[in-house]
């Protein structure tokens, strides 16, 4: 079967996507690689406004799918947090972690959300916006 592409649904999603990445990734390097009380605002919207600008991109996509989008959103938000330490500690014992301030961690974060987010806007985009609901 081939599913038709929503290329409106696709943009949209990917558009709010880019935002939330790229304003995650300008708040981790105004960081300057420092880990203290001054950082800790931009660090937390490094993990949090890519899922976040996924959510309203999702939205203005496709509004009906309100608890879909929350919860996948929410999971993206949530378990990449684990994800991102897991595969950090396969390559750094926990000394060089916390030397380095957990550059890896707070990149890997950033890579977790841009792929799983793509990755969603196009399983929204090869579904018809009457099926896949929660």
């Amino acid at each position: 079967m081939i599913r038709r592409l929503d290329i409106r649904t696709l943009l949209i999603m990917l558009a709010a996507l880019i935002i939330g990445v790229t304003w995650a990734a300008f708040n981790l390097a105004s960081t300057g690689g420092a880990r203290n009380d001054a950082t800790v605002r931009p660090l937390v919207w490094t993990v949090f406004a890519t899922p976040a600008a996924l959510f309203i991109g999702w939205m203005i996509a496709r509004r009906q799918e309100l608890g879909l989008a929350a919860f996948c959103c929410f999971c993206l938000y949530f378990f990449a947090f684990f994800v991102a330490q897991r595969i950090e500690t396969l390559f750094f014992t926990l000394e060089e972690a916390r030397a380095s301030g957990h550059t890896f961690y707070f990149t890997a974060v950033l890579a977790i959300h841009a792929l799983a987010g793509a990755a969603l806007s196009l399983w929204r985009a090869l579904t018809p916006a009457s099926q896949g609901l929660v």
